[in-house]
């Protein structure tokens, strides 16, 4: 096919050599003018330089081959026929073709392909095929051509509003800017080191509003949308304040929120998360318990106290961390008063009573004596091979081994493992955990331990792997489903932002949304109200609760009354409390959607609920994409005659991915192992596999 909608005539074969004409005949110009459609106009142009069939990788290969012979070719055409705007854009359209392979594409950029383009902008007759032919090299661009395009987005931008009714100047421009400025902006990312930053020639604010008129105008069409919201999602995390400044942007974004589609509330949901980032603040790592401790002796609002009470006195942080404390010191007093050669055995059983129980179960002082000249506190030697009473963990642990019980082994091992944590060692604390997983996999603290390294991967599969356990505690359990949450929604919103038109990424990525979603659910019913890690677990609830139920929300969220009272306890008893309450990336993407959401509805409401049709997004004027030469631009067949598919936003299958889960500990993944038996289960490893046989092989074919 040499070019679209019309079979190549018999006496124009295709040839890898071509031959050099010294002049295009009279014929071939009055062809060209009496051609109606601009696939016809390609098709004689195809035919008369004799080129090889560009739809396929095969054919560009022969052009490449032939690169310098080709290109002499349709430059002097086009010199010779300037001011012919159909000879001049049908060549365009073959040189935009051709830009599908990027050594082709690299060539024609240094030959000044666009400077050939642009002037086509301005002419009504070839102003749409212009904008076809640079939309396509937009999405096969380098960062060469990004970055050449992207100098021409103020035109794109006045072609925009000097054609206000133009719905196929609207969208393939839109499409053009998107694609330009996210490639830019990635390309930015990696030279500055993952830190956003716009370069300068990129004017933000007058391409969210020109996006804000477009996608209020009824003639918008899904294709336009799907790249616009890709577009802002972008731009939050590259310029987020520029993108706050735009009420409607973030408005769009959070009425997204309740659109009928995945992919539609997730990007939002990813915008609107990340696009606080210029603002916000770290989260508070390092917390001191004496500030809970303080609290002893001060009086508690009413309203404070009701729903402590109402939760269990005996169990909330506040009363366990008092009586923790308290229990420490005692046993740390009576070491120093013991004088019992194996009084470490008795400590270390104890201290690791008190681990199981609470985040801050060891205090690191030490014992002191007033020094008589300077009265001044100072450390007193009291026989004990440790100064610091968070040093006593290592010799309580050597002094269970000797026992040699094999039941207190994990004893032991908790103490050590403690110990390391809290010197921040977490990697060589992983690193113990593993080994004494081997045996026994069924200890909760050591997934604990695991799940506190950076590696969000690593740190989900341990914490989902900890939460199945049955040797545990109520403070352990807790702690597996915090990290739990924080990994998997961290992991699902970076999988999104990265995951493109990968559908297997984009179900990946809903997956660990949704398996965040369920353990903040169960952290949020059974974890302590006033757990230090309580309000961010309700940030991620909310969230990702409002994405779930996406178009069946109300308009109020009432549905999120109870949550939204459980926010508020956090941020009461953060205050009363003296504690920090940091404005981090999800506390402000939170308040930000609840504040909003009945505001975001009235302002586009209208328009999502009626962009959220099923389907694939089709481009306007479907009826004569091959008039306007897209569907040309758009075909390129693999060399086994497959077409290279078309990218888009992949419609999201609700059902697969449940086929991301564990079908024992719930670990979303994309590298399970099915079960051999039956092919249906799926599994993390062969602990998981093992660990779940026993109720498994009542249904599993291979029993």
């Amino acid at each position: 096919m040499p070019g679209p909608g019309r079979h190549k005539s018999s006496k124009s074969k295709r040839k890898g050599h071509i031959s050099i004409a010294k002049a295009t005949p009279p014929s071939y110009v009055g062809e060209i003018e009496n051609a109606d459609h601009w696939n016809d106009i390609v098709l004689i142009l195809c035919d008369f330089f004799q080129l090889p069939e560009l739809t396929t990788r095969s054919g560009l290969k022969k052009v490449h081959d032939n690169f310098d012979a080709i290109f002499l070719r349709l430059d002097q055409a086009c010199k010779e026929n300037s001011e012919n705007e159909k000879i001049v854009g049908g060549i365009i359209g073959i040189y935009a073709k051709m830009c599908a392979d990027s050594i082709l594409r690299n060539k024609l950029f240094n030959k000044g392909f666009l400077p050939k383009l642009m002037p086509l902008l301005d002419k009504p007759i070839s102003r749409h095929m212009a904008l076809r032919s640079l939309s396509s090299v937009a999405h096969h661009g380098s960062e060469t051509v990004h970055t050449g395009i992207a100098n021409y987005i103020p035109k794109l931008l006045k072609l925009l509003d000097d054609h206000p009714n133009d719905p196929i100047i609207a969208e393939l421009s839109i499409t053009i800017i998107s694609h330009t400025v996210t490639e830019v902006m990635r390309q930015h990312q990696s030279v500055y080191e993952h830190t956003p930053h716009v370069p300068s020639y990129l004017k933000i604010p007058p391409i969210l509003q020109s996006i804000v008129i477009q996608l209020k105008k009824p003639s918008s069409s899904r294709y336009l949308i799907d790249h616009a919201l890709s577009l802002l999602a972008t731009l939050s995390y590259h310029d987020g304040k520029n993108i706050k400044a735009n009420r409607s942007v973030v408005n769009f974004m959070i009425a997204g929120l309740r659109h009928k589609s995945w992919e539609y509330r997730c990007m939002s949901l990813s915008g609107l998360i990340r696009m606080h980032l210029y603002e916000s603040e770290e989260d508070v790592r390092q917390f001191d318990p004496r500030i809970l401790l303080s609290l002893a002796t001060k009086r508690f609002p009413d309203d404070i106290v009701d729903v402590l009470m109402d939760y269990g006195q005996p169990r909330t942080d506040l009363f366990l961390t008092i009586k923790t404390a308290a229990d420490f010191q005692k046993a740390m007093l009576n070491v120093a008063q013991s004088r019992d050669g194996d009084r470490l055995y008795p400590l270390g059983l104890r201290l690791y009573e008190l681990i199981m129980r609470t985040e801050f179960a060891i205090g690191d002082g030490y014992f002191e004596v007033e020094d008589p000249v300077t009265g001044q506190r100072k450390p007193m030697d009291i026989g004990l091979p440790f100064a610091r009473w968070s040093d006593s963990l290592p010799h309580c642990a050597k002094a269970i081994r000797a026992k040699g019980i094999p039941q207190e082994a994990d004893k032991a091992d908790v103490l050590d493992i403690k110990h390391m944590i809290m010197k921040q060692k977490i990697r060589q604390a992983a690193d113990m955990a593993r080994k004494s997983l081997e045996r026994n996999p069924d200890f909760a603290y050591y997934y604990y331990a695991i799940s506190l390294v950076a590696d969000r991967t690593e740190g989900l599969k341990a914490a989902k792997k900890g939460i199945k356990c049955k040797q545990t505690s109520p403070f352990v359990k807790h702690q597996l489903l915090q990290r739990a949450v924080e990994h998997a929604g961290d992991l699902g919103i970076a999988m999104l932002n990265d995951a493109g038109h990968d559908e297997k990424k984009w179900e990946e990525g809903i997956a660990l949304l949704m398996s965040s979603m369920e353990d903040s659910k169960q952290y949020a019913s059974q974890a302590p109200p006033d757990n230090r890690h309580m309000r961010n677990v309700l940030y991620w609830n909310v969230l990702l609760g409002i994405v779930v139920r996406g178009p069946d929300l109300k308009r109020d969220l009432g549905e999120f009354e109870a949550v939204l009272k459980k926010v508020k306890f956090t941020h009461d008893f953060a205050r009363f409390t003296g504690l920090p309450l940091p404005r981090t990336n999800l506390h402000l993407a939170q308040a930000t959607v609840v504040n909003n959401f009945q505001a975001a509805l009235e302002e586009w409401g209208d328009v999502v609920d009626n962009m959220a049709g099923s389907g694939e997004p089709r481009m306007v004027d479907s009826d004569k994409v091959e008039d306007d030469l897209s569907a040309w631009l758009d075909d390129l067949r693999l060399d086994n005659g497959e077409q290279e598919p078309r990218r888009a936003h992949p419609k999201i299958n609700a059902n697969h991915v449940l086929l991301y889960h564990c079908s024992w500990c719930g670990n979303p993944s994309a590298v399970l192992r099915k079960c051999s038996g039956c092919g249906l289960t799926r599994y993390c490893d062969s602990g998981c596999q093992k660990s779940h046989w026993t109720e498994h092989k009542k249904t599993c074919k291979q029993t």
